[in-house]
């Protein structure tokens, strides 16, 4: 996928694995923006956590994601070439 996202392949990217392509960005806007807030902290520089409630969804979701891809009922998650 990261491959595929490096040429500008973005729809391939997204067949290949559609979570991944969806939840990169967040991650890195959080981690952007963690940046940024170690940045502008001039007492602290304290880096603000994740609530552990939205780490335990994001990772059913990814088991979740992981199990239904592999159930012939949910092919349309499996990666694919165009």
């Amino acid at each position: 996928m990261i491959k595929e996202i490096f040429r500008l392949n973005f729809y391939q990217a997204f067949r290949y694995n559609p979570l991944c392509f969806i939840l990169f960005p967040l991650l890195l806007m959080y981690l952007i923006y963690s940046i940024y807030l170690w940045i502008t902290e001039k007492e602290d520089k304290i880096i603000k956590k994740i609530d552990p409630k939205i780490i335990y969804i994001l990772l059913i979701i990814v088991i979740l994601f992981g199990i239904m891809r592999n159930i012939p009922m949910f092919s349309f998650l499996k990666p694919t070439k165009i």
